[in-house]
């Protein structure tokens, strides 16, 4: 009998354990926005397309529009009801139109804070990152420019790269936006390989100095996961079998849904979202990828009607000269990070 009732005292305890425990979850979202400009003429850039006397006719109204639904796409991609605790974003041309865009009202209580660069890109497009300030505590901001030893002229945007503390864990994000495929997808490969092996660079001399830092890679690399740049440089696998600790993962790499933007009549998954094996695992006291989630859970490509042209496709801005309206040629992405409290 008593050990019938100690039993029971037991399980009682462990059903009280298990149901006092919580789950925190944290949204990591990107963003290529498309050319998100002001209206005043940066004579330092190629900026001139998108000015109010352009042939694009970028109005202040078109501007603040643009404003306002980019804020929009944000204050949709919530968890658990709160906004993102990081957005990394990519073709912003400058801090004030960061500023603008965080104190919007619709995302204006996350309180988002900012860490940008002016990169050397000829047109002025830099990559950012938004993070949520009671979550992340940036301890180094920096960036890092991409040469390339045979291409003495060669510029594109630099890659950010910002360390700190989010919920009280090393971590490092880097945030990237590799070249186009201007002139051709193996044209142009190079340009993209050799901006993945700079990102190894700066990822393998944290691994060493650091090696319990966490390390979330967020951009638009204009490359698709089984594409060379991040398969076989980047090092970033589809699959968790045989991942190596040198080695990251990429939860997109199985290309979940149809893809985050479409070009010439095909759907592309170039924005992504990469992460270091010690990310992945089942929730614990540590911030973790859960795999065991399912799917749509803890990984999402974000489309909203608003967001599309015909119900089907990433609605732009501008097609050419022409105005659409639309938000963006590209969709969010987004993954979900929990530990247990």
């Amino acid at each position: 009998m008593m050990r019938s009732l100690m039993l029971l005292l037991f399980l009682a305890i462990g059903h009280y354990e298990s149901m006092a425990q919580t789950t925190e979850r944290h949204m990591i979202a990107f963003y290529n926005v498309e050319n998100l400009f002001d209206t005043i003429d940066d004579p330092a850039t190629l900026d001139e397309s998108m000015l109010p006397l352009a042939d694009r006719e970028w109005t202040d109204d078109r501007y603040q529009h643009k404003i306002a639904s980019v804020a929009r796409v944000i204050s949709d991609m919530t968890c658990d009801g709160q906004l993102p605790a990081i957005v990394g974003l990519a073709e912003v041309e400058n801090r004030g139109v960061l500023e603008l865009l965080t104190s919007h009202p619709t995302i204006k209580s996350a309180t988002y804070q900012i860490c940008h660069f002016d990169s050397p890109d000829s047109r002025g497009i830099d990559v950012a990152l938004l993070y949520r300030p009671e979550l992340f505590i940036p301890t180094d901001a920096r960036t890092v420019p991409v040469t390339i030893s045979d291409i003495p002229y060669f510029s594109t945007r630099d890659i950010l790269v910002v360390r700190g503390k989010f919920c009280d864990e090393d971590f490092m994000f880097v945030v990237v936006h590799w070249p186009s495929r201007i002139g051709g997808m193996v044209e142009t490969e190079h340009l993209r390989m050799a901006c993945a092996r700079k990102v190894r660079e700066i990822t393998d001399a944290e691994m060493y100095k650091n090696p319990d830092c966490k390390i979330v890679i967020l951009g638009d690399m204009n490359d698709n996961p089984l594409n060379r740049s991040l398969r076989k440089v980047l090092q970033a696998r589809c699959s968790l079998r045989r991942l190596r600790p040198d080695e990251f993962y990429n939860p997109f790499a199985r290309r979940f849904g149809i893809g985050s933007s479409r070009y010439n009549e095909r759907w592309n998954h170039f924005d992504n979202i990469v992460i270091s094996p010690n990310l992945v695992g089942e929730p614990s006291s540590e911030l973790k990828f859960n795999t065991d989630s399912p799917r749509r859970a803890s990984v999402r490509i974000v489309r909203r009607s608003y967001m599309l042209e015909r119900g089907r496709y990433p609605a732009p801005t501008y097609r050419g000269t022409t105005y659409v309206g639309g938000v963006s040629d590209h969709l969010p992405v987004c993954l979900i990070l929990e530990r247990l409290n």
